[in-house]
């Protein structure tokens, strides 16, 4: 590799912060008390996290803070005085997810380095260009992304770009997912996943319940490994490898750091690596979206859970407390006091326990013996064993940051010097240039004795950095052979030496910060008009049939999945004299221009911008800006990413929909509710994923079109393990979207919001037949204009719905109580 990219490592305590440095980490990443995506890893206080800065720049390790959430407008109000305090600590740089929160930072300190989050949904560089004016030096691409397609955004930015290499991947696009707030009122965009994916779930196809053969963790991948793959992205241009992983142990970061370190070194790879980070922590390992698409292998379904290695599978002779197995070749055999676990995979069975001891058969079979507490007689021939606890291995590898013998040290080269009548000089110099220079406070005097200087006794004393951050790689001493050279002299010039570079090295650029207390917050727009605009999504070109002129509405705006025809349904909406308008996709890649091209061929007056990567392709190729408008994916939870917004072209924004009712009524009311689309009525769209269900379980295809394309002739709902019941969509690129099955009302705001200046509202519609839509359009229409109270459009909608309505977690205005780890 011409150029080593950064290996960059997660820590949650001062323990994974030595885990990963003293296992060659270039940079680590760590999360900002209360305001990070990893809601669950400790709360470091402000001085454990200097004393983290201090131990990592003295050994050249980059620290960067990370605030990947979504912050609200009484948030972000307060936040400026501590932003000054965390930017005093001297980060290397922040990673950021929300927009308003970089600009907050930027306008404190214009000096600081941000980076912009994974949570930013950034998948083309379009949607790099659109944010770099922000300030952004590197950007934390989308984890669904191949290697091609890296390639080519790489050779279309010069802008830094972070990929996520190895550890935990999500079903659903980072930023873009809505389950978990959903579900449990716990919000990912957060820091306070449930990790809903991780679930088992029911797949109804056309109504019936499919037989998933044990397959039923239908949204939970394998663990990305991109070991066999980090050279094709080194030479890529990556410039930085990101490992997953602030919820892990210290053992876990040690082993996958040091595994990827010894890649980038020297270019090489151990199969016992790959096991120890299997036995450490594995739902299995795979290469994720990098090789490309593959429906059938991203999501294996037997467990959602750490399975470790598979060391063989149950052959016979299952008795109380022993069984025979067959061994997997190149599986290495475990140790008594490991843990393992018999799975049955399509029963979802498991019986587990500590190994008590080994008896080998022959090369291809083993004895397993267990204590006689536990029972294997329900274990089956042909039953899986995994090794998912490791006691033994855990010790080995915790030595790798425990043990003084493995610490990372600095390499520095020390000169002794000195005459007769002269002071004793000591000068300490490190490769990136930092020069000490020492001299003791007295001349030396000659040797009593007439003997040279023991050479060998200074070098040891020079030598003898072990408590420090520094190794002696390299001694000269030029000493008079006349003087006389106390030991204790040159050990004392020494620890000054040690003390002095540790200054020198701890020194860092300076950077203005403003006052927080003149930071301006972003006021709103009156409306210029009382009248109230209603907008309509559709799904399918059938849902216009019932449709008459004169209706209540401005816009329609189509909302097509693959295959579906834009054309006829434009024609129609122009024919009942509304406006036309089509929505872009969630998301952009840059070899994904035909949609938006074909939007730019149909000339509609209205689009619904729903990424980043849109709205700078449309941008760019001259559509009107007035006719553009930011949807709820856009994640606008303040003023400050509001303003943004619309300065780049958008007419209006839709919120959030992590917003709760005080969250949504801060935001108008601080900017303004002219500038908002408001959803009245609406299908949450929880997980949207790159990965497509439809192709994993009703087809044996790895993408399309092998796939048959069975979201063309096929419905599909999805049961959770509550028993509720959610819809399964493909868009126009084939990705998927789960939808909440009981549509989310927003009618009971509605006067309040109107009386913060919001006159826009929307109506969304998913499976709904002709009839059904017209009806919700007059139910609405009629509230909106006075005729009919919330309740009775509450009520009369539920009756339409197959599974009711709710008001979500508008009115939960209960803040998630941190559950952290001691």
């Amino acid at each position: 590799m011409e150029t080593i990219p950064e290996l960059l490592a997660p820590v949650s305590t001062m323990d994974t912060c030595l885990a990963a440095v003293h296992n060659g980490a270039d940079a680590i990443y760590v999360g900002v008390p209360h305001w990070n995506a990893r809601g669950r890893t400790p709360d470091l206080s402000l001085t454990e996290l200097q004393e983290m800065i201090r131990f990592c720049r003295i050994r050249g390790v980059r620290v960067f803070f990370a605030m990947n959430v979504l912050v609200f407008e009484s948030e972000l109000q307060d936040l400026a005085p501590y932003l000054v305090e965390l930017i005093r600590l001297e980060p290397d740089a922040f990673i950021i997810q929300d927009l308003g929160l970089a600009r907050l930072i930027a306008s404190l300190c214009p000096a600081q380095e941000l980076h912009a989050s994974t949570q930013m949904t950034l998948a083309s560089s379009e949607a790099v260009d659109c944010v770099r004016p922000l300030g952004f030096r590197r950007v934390v691409l989308a984890r669904e992304l191949s290697l091609a397609e890296i390639q080519q955004l790489r050779a279309s930015t010069h802008t830094e770009l972070e990929v996520f290499v190895h550890g935990a991947l999500c079903v659903s696009y980072s930023g873009q997912c809505l389950t978990s707030e959903s579900f449990g009122g716990r919000s990912a965009n957060r820091g306070q996943c449930a990790q809903s994916c991780r679930l088992p779930y029911q797949m109804l196809v056309d109504g019936k319940p499919l037989d998933q053969k044990g397959r039923n963790y239908l949204f939970s991948p394998q663990d990305l490994c991109a070991i066999e793959l980090v050279g094709d992205l080194a030479a890529a241009g990556v410039n930085s490898f990101k490992i997953e992983g602030r919820l892990k142990s210290p053992e876990y970061v040690a082993a996958v750091t040091a595994a990827y370190r010894t890649l980038l070194d020297t270019g090489r790879w151990e199969s016992r690596q790959l096991e120890t980070l299997e036995a450490l922590f594995s739902r299995g390992l795979f290469t994720g979206w990098l090789k490309g698409t593959d429906h059938q292998k991203l999501v294996g379904g037997f467990y959602s859970s750490h399975q470790g290695v598979q060391i063989g599978t149950v052959l016979e002779n299952v008795a109380r407390d022993g069984v025979t197995v067959a061994r997997l070749e190149h599986v290495p055999l475990c140790v008594p006091g490991d843990g393992l676990v018999f799975v049955d995979p399509i029963q979802q069975k498991e019986v587990g326990g500590r190994l008590y001891g080994i008896q080998e058969i022959d090369a291809q079979r083993v004895r397993l013996e267990f204590s006689r507490d536990l029972d294997l007689r329900s274990v089956q021939k042909g039953w899986q064993i995994w090794r998912n606890d490791s006691p033994s291995l855990e010790a080995l590898v915790r030595k790798s940051f425990t043990d003084r013998e493995h610490f990372r040290r600095v390499p520095v080269q020390a000169v002794l010097s000195g005459n007769v009548g002269e002071p004793l000089q000591l000068r300490l110099e490190d490769a990136q240039g930092h020069r000490i220079q020492i001299a003791g406070t007295s001349p030396l005097e000659p040797s009593r004795s007439g003997a040279s200087a023991d050479i060998t006794v200074l070098e040891e004393e020079l030598g003898a950095l072990g408590g420090s951050a520094y190794r002696l790689a390299q001694c000269g001493i030029t000493v008079d052979s006349k003087a006389f050279v106390p030991r204790k002299l040159v050990r004392e010039l020494r620890q000054q030496a040690v003390v002095a570079l540790d200054s020198a090295r701890l020194q860092w650029k300076h950077l203005a910060i403003k006052d927080p207390a003149r930071v301006k917050f972003p006021r709103g727009y009156v409306p210029q008009s009382d009248t109230i605009l209603l907008n309509l999504v559709v799904r399918k070109e059938s849902q216009l049939e019932a449709l008459k002129p004169g209706l209540a509405i401005d816009t329609i705006y189509l909302d097509f999945d693959y295959g579906r025809r834009h054309e006829k349904a434009l024609e129609r909406i122009a024919q009942l004299g509304y406006r036309t308008g089509i929505t872009t996709l969630r998301i952009h890649k840059s070899l994904e221009n035909r949609y938006l091209e074909k939007i730019q061929q149909l000339d509609p007056q209205r689009v619904l911008v729903r990424s980043l990567g849109a709205l700078h392709w449309l941008r760019s190729h001259g559509f009107p800006p007035e006719s553009l408008y930011g949807d709820h994916s856009l994640n606008v939870c303040n003023s400050m990413t509001s303003e943004w917004l619309l300065a780049q072209g958008l007419q209006g924004l839709h919120p959030s929909w992590d917003l709760n009712r005080q969250q949504l009524g801060d935001l108008v009311r601080q900017f303004g509710g002219a500038s908002f689309e408001v959803g009245l009525h609406f299908y949450v769209p929880t997980y949207h994923m790159e990965h497509c269900v439809f192709a994993a379980y009703l087809s044996k295809g790895s993408s399309y079109p092998d796939c048959k394309v069975p979201c063309m002739t096929h419905e599909v709902e999805v049961q959770d393990h509550k028993g509720e019941k959610h819809f399964l969509q493909s868009d126009a690129e084939c990705r998927n979207t789960l939808y909440l099955g009981r549509p989310q009302s927003m009618v009971r705001l509605v006067p309040e919001l109107r009386a913060q200046g919001v006159r826009r509202f929307r109506l969304e519609m998913l499976q709904e037949s002709p009839a059904k839509v017209l009806s919700k359009v007059d139910t609405f229409s009629a509230f909106l204009r006075g005729e009919r109270t919330a309740d009775q459009v509450i009520l009369a909608v539920d009756a339409l719905e197959k599974y009711g309505i709710t008001e979500g977690q508008l009115f939960n205005e209960t803040k998630w109580v941190d559950r952290k780890k001691s």
